[in-house]
């Protein structure tokens, strides 16, 4: 392979990326509030003589979700998107303007969730519902600080792209942690016994 084509395929593996950070939306509060009132109602069970009142206390702490919803425009998230990106690659990782060569990097950490529109139910909502793509996080420390950042996952090609620069990352044996919240995975699959030891063999771990 000629050595400007190597370099040109090196500078593509790159995965590029929105990166979420926190936002307040004040209107969306009285959301917050309505739902802490519904969810307060619960405790009336254990109040003698109080009973009577949950299903008016809950319901109306159910109105001032709807009305804070409508106030916040129907955005009650406390996430939002950073003008600035995230970019993951065999070179390093940037936020923004800000360039951590992978040398002065460790402790890497990918929490990878979900992408934009993947239907997910773990149990929270009976119906399940689709992600927002807005749930992933990158961890990692550079220079004895820790740095930790949000970031979006777009579709399914948009994972792909990332997984081509964890394969990377495996085969130069760059010391990183994928996960899907508490359990590890590699390559984005959670793997038995027997996967992990034909994983290590592939890429030359011991």
């Amino acid at each position: 392979m000629k050595p400007a084509l190597f370099a040109e395929m090196i500078l593509a593996m790159e995965f590029r990326t929105r990166i979420v950070i926190r936002k307040r939306n004040k209107r969306a509060y009285i959301a917050y509030a309505g739902l802490f009132i519904a969810v307060s109602s619960l405790v009336f069970a254990f109040i003698p003589n109080m009973q009577d009142y949950i299903p008016y206390v809950f319901g109306g702490g159910i109105a001032v979700v709807v009305l804070g919803a409508v106030i916040a425009r129907g955005d009650v998230r406390n996430y939002g998107f950073s003008d600035q990106e995230l970019v993951v690659s065999p070179d390093g990782i940037s936020l923004g303007a800000m360039h951590y060569p992978l040398g002065m990097v460790s402790d890497m950490d990918f929490n990878v969730e979900a992408y934009s529109g993947l239907y997910m139910n773990d149990g929270a909502m009976v119906s399940g519902s689709k992600s927002d793509g807005m749930t992933n996080g990158l961890t990692f420390r550079a220079g004895g600080a820790k740095v930790d950042c949000g970031f979006y996952l777009e579709s399914k090609q948009h994972v792909q792209q990332l997984g081509l620069v964890f394969d990377e990352f495996y085969r130069r044996h760059v010391p990183f942690v994928e996960r899907n919240r508490a359990r590890r995975t590699y390559l984005f699959q959670h793997l038995n016994e027997r996967e992990l030891e034909e994983f290590k063999a592939r890429y030359g771990y011991r």
